[in-house]
């Protein structure tokens, strides 16, 4: 149950339903398990050199708790770690342009570009496995 002090639960509703109707994506986001592991997840991945995927970016706009109370220890900013990063946002920028273009087609759009992340992401993290809650095969 998604924590409705901390997160705007009707931000994350309107989230669940533009997963209803999001046919081109392969992927149903668990937002309970989300908002539950959101700033662990960004921790973990911030200090592994790793971006979070992009459509979780529209969860974190849901957190209306205090600034303060975020439970983030991001502690791991070391030369590499931060290299990883770079390079990490300059792929990320380079498929979103890639994507974007007129002539691409919506599905290959979503399955190529958010729908990868999350696979990469658990691929990487397979402790978050439960971050979808199901998939088409």
């Amino acid at each position: 149950m998604i924590n409705e002090k901390d997160w705007d639960i009707d931000h994350i509703n309107n989230l669940i339903e533009i997963d209803k109707h999001t046919k081109e994506s392969k992927i149903t986001l668990n937002y309970d398990f989300i908002t539950e592991k959101y700033f662990e997840m960004y921790e973990t991945a911030l200090n592994a050199g790793t971006i979070m995927p992009y459509r979780f970016n529209l969860v974190g706009l849901a957190y209306k708790g205090h600034e303060y109370d975020r439970p983030t220890k991001l502690q791991n900013f070391n030369p590499e770690v931060k290299e990883r990063l770079k390079k990490s946002y300059a792929t990320r920028t380079q498929l979103q342009y890639k994507y974007a273009k007129p002539d691409a087609d919506p599905v290959e759009k979503y399955t190529k570009f958010l729908d990868k992340e999350i696979y990469d992401f658990i691929e990487e993290f397979p402790q978050y496995s439960d971050i979808i809650k199901n998939k088409e095969e």
